[in-house]
């Protein structure tokens, strides 16, 4: 049993991560020379996420959109990984108490490269936040992935709140956007 909120959040982080690399193994063992689709794997690391991360008075919400994209294993696992943990933090730090946490994870087909873009609709990044120094290890891990695994690029920024989203229920509330970028490598790299 943990004791503190802080052990069992971290707990759940390890449990996530570990149920993402079974995610993506799963479709590795169908066979590990077939492309892999990004946006099945993706659907899999959210609805894990939403089952195991969230409180049960927490009420999360999270939508996939986007095409399918089929990538090597060799991006597949990294790219699953970095939804993973950009889908725990969005929970863990997007999701309004009042309005329950509702996350978007957008997938882009750019033709050469892949955008996944994940939005929450929280209270956005604090003022003085810095994703350089590293304040958490899914963060750390993301950027890893991304910059060294993935070859590409990683940043976030807060969504600032638009009236008539407000108004109408409709759009963005505020919140922040994850988005990641990198190149696709031929299907016949791995």
């Amino acid at each position: 049993r943990c004791e503190t909120d802080e052990a069992r959040q971290h707990l759940t982080e390890a449990v996530n991560r570990i149920l993402s690399m079974s995610v993506i193994h799963e479709f590795l063992s169908q066979d590990e020379h077939r492309p892999i689709n990004v946006r099945e794997v993706c659907q899999r690391v959210a609805n894990q996420v939403t089952q195991v991360a969230a409180s049960p008075e927490q009420q999360v919400d999270i939508k996939v959109s986007g095409p399918n994209i089929r990538l090597p294993a060799g991006q597949a696992t990294p790219t699953a990984m970095v939804i993973n943990e950009l889908l725990l933090n969005a929970v863990e730090h997007g999701a309004r108490d009042d309005q329950g946490g509702r996350i978007q994870v957008e997938l882009l087909d750019r033709g050469d490269s892949v955008e996944i873009v994940v939005e929450d609709n929280g209270l956005g990044l604090p003022p003085d936040f810095d994703p350089a120094q590293g304040h958490s290890l899914g963060l750390q891990i993301v950027h890893t992935l991304v910059t060294d695994d993935l070859k590409g690029e990683f940043r976030l920024e807060s969504i600032t709140p638009d009236a008539e989203a407000q108004t109408n229920g409709d759009g963005c509330a505020g919140g922040t956007r994850a988005i990641v970028t990198f190149p696709k490598r031929s299907l016949r790299a791995d």
